[in-house]
């Protein structure tokens, strides 16, 4: 008989203790903590700048892109190359066949290396390499760490990408 109520002290006592860790999960969970595992990737978006045409003049607009994960500036700035989906009545800002061949953020600048094709394939005048490094950009700093954009051409500083806009220099939004 001792025997037996030992045993059920034993499983009273465990039970209650499984209660208390229970309740002290679910307390947690209730204080905001997030679960560990999510159930399905993210699907975010981000903020891309591209050219809108009117019969007399030209727009640079933002644009919202739901890309595949978490936003990134590598994501933002891929999603600018693809440039304008089909049913969109706009334009990419920047030459289709350029490509990022890196990007690194350090300390609020982002320095965005670009295949040649960027100047190469560039065929605009002032206003259009204007809204071409706007886009690049402010595609960039719409991400809070980033204040300012270094623009490479094949690994290289370059005066301008069709000789109108200096970008020999780190830029922030508006300059």
């Amino acid at each position: 008989m001792r025997a037996a109520r030992k045993i059920l002290v034993a499983i009273v006592a465990l039970t209650a203790l499984a209660g208390v860790v229970f309740l002290f999960v679910q307390h947690q969970r209730r204080q905001g903590a997030e679960p560990q595992t999510p159930l399905a990737p993210a699907q975010e978006y981000v903020t891309i700048y591209l050219v809108q045409a009117e019969p007399t003049e030209f727009h640079l607009v933002p644009v919202e892109r739901k890309i595949g994960g978490p936003a990134s500036p590598e994501a933002a700035l891929q999603a600018l190359l693809n440039g304008p989906l089909e049913q969109e009545e706009l334009y990419s800002s920047v030459p289709i066949t350029a490509k990022l061949r890196s990007l690194t953020v350090q300390e609020g600048l982002a320095t965005a290396d670009f295949s040649a094709h960027l100047v190469e394939d560039f065929n605009g005048g002032a206003l259009l390499e204007s809204y071409l490094v706007a886009a690049i950009v402010n595609t960039l700093t719409e991400f809070p760490h980033i204040d300012q954009v270094q623009i490479l051409v094949e690994g290289q500083v370059v005066e301008s990408i069709g000789g109108h806009i200096l970008v020999n220099r780190p830029l922030r939004r508006g300059d």
